[in-house]
């Protein structure tokens, strides 16, 4: 393994960026299996929602797009 891969306690860091995993493990203690999901970040809020999210995942799983075998970026999920 990479040497730089590697944080102070020898343990691979997140995304192989010295530093970060320490940072991961010490949100898992403190918060549990919700201490690694994001966070909120500052900026503009997100326009797509969850429910957008899963309209999207569920319709590629279940439907083929009209006049194709299969979906492509040039397929559309427009509404």
């Amino acid at each position: 393994m990479h040497r730089r891969a590697l944080d102070h306690g020898g343990v691979p860091s997140a995304a192989g960026h010295p530093g970060h995993g320490p940072h991961w493990r010490r949100r898992f203690i403190e918060r549990g299996l919700d201490g690694l999901c994001d966070d909120l970040r500052p900026g503009v809020p997100r326009k797509t929602t969850d429910a957008d999210v899963e309209r999207v995942i569920v319709k590629t799983l279940e439907e083929t797009p009209k006049s194709a075998t299969h979906w492509s970026t040039r397929s559309g999920l427009a509404p």
